[in-house]
């Protein structure tokens, strides 16, 4: 009998390792995984950013001139590949440097009417300003830190970020997979489609997206979840089943709903 036992430890160990050889044992991530490691990539990346905007302030306070700043803007800009447009602003909000020069026109701005202050930095170290449509026409994310001199707060580092540069890269990793990201502010906005005729719809009060409205309703009033609902194909001739699971993807004082889907059975459209 008791030579019986390492045989059978053997039949087991031979049996586990032809199975994993084999493929019997499924190791394909589940939707909650990839969603998990997607907010996770994501927020390593804005902390990134963030870093290396922190590290242009600390910089630029070494000499608080407008060449400096320009020069420190310069290299924020080289390091970061989110950043379309920099500025640095004093403690009154007045611009003091640009980068690149094609914002060169904004140099002595007065910006105080708009956050970030003094008061924004109180209780964070890093702010994200709604999505906004800038002076250039491009549809945005502001991210900011403060400048502090002696310990005393001296105004800002500003970027601004293209939300399809951030979440855009997520989605060719996923979309291998079978996976669709899109992503939702908790007003309904919508900040990033794979199709881009859908950015800046407002998922909630758009009339052509009322077939959703429970869907994006429930994404929006919770932190996160899974459901099912039917789309129109993009065809228009049928409905596609979707699953769709997310979670809330916090950062700088701004949320995002950050939502996986993952497309079903089509079926024939009613004529």
């Amino acid at each position: 009998m008791n030579r019986k036992i390492p045989l059978l430890f053997a039949v087991a160990a031979f049996l586990i390792a032809f199975c994993l050889s084999a493929g019997c044992v499924d190791d394909t991530p589940t939707r909650e995984e990839v969603l998990r490691d997607t907010i996770d990539s994501l927020t390593d990346r804005l902390n990134t950013t963030t870093q290396e905007a922190q590290l242009a302030a600390d910089l630029f306070i070494e000499n608080p001139t407008a060449d400096n700043g320009r020069q420190v803007l310069a290299t924020l800009y080289q390091r970061t590949s989110l950043t379309h447009d920099l500025l640095i602003a004093d403690d009154r909000g007045i611009v003091q440097a640009v980068y690149p020069d094609n914002i060169h026109g904004a140099l002595g701005s007065n910006l105080s009417s708009y956050p970030p202050d003094k008061e924004t930095f109180l209780h964070q170290d890093v702010y994200v300003s709604p999505f906004m449509q800038l002076e250039n026409g491009m549809e945005a994310y502001l991210l900011s830190v403060p400048v502090e001199i002696g310990g005393e707060y001296a105004g800002y580092i500003s970027l601004s970020f293209d939300p399809y540069r951030l979440f855009g890269a997520e989605q060719q990793k996923i979309s291998e997979d079978g996976y669709n990201l899109w992503v939702m502010q908790t007003d309904g906005v919508q900040v990033y489609d794979p199709d881009v005729s859908e950015a800046g719809v407002n998922l909630l009060t758009n009339p052509d997206y009322a077939s959703v409205l429970n869907m994006t309703t429930l994404v929006a009033s919770t932190p996160s979840g899974e459901t099912t609902y039917l789309y129109t194909a993009d065809t228009g001739t049928g409905t596609v089943s979707k699953t769709a699971v997310w979670d809330t993807l916090t950062f700088g004082g701004r949320s995002w709903r950050v939502v996986l889907t993952e497309s079903g059975q089509v079926s024939p459209g009613q004529n």
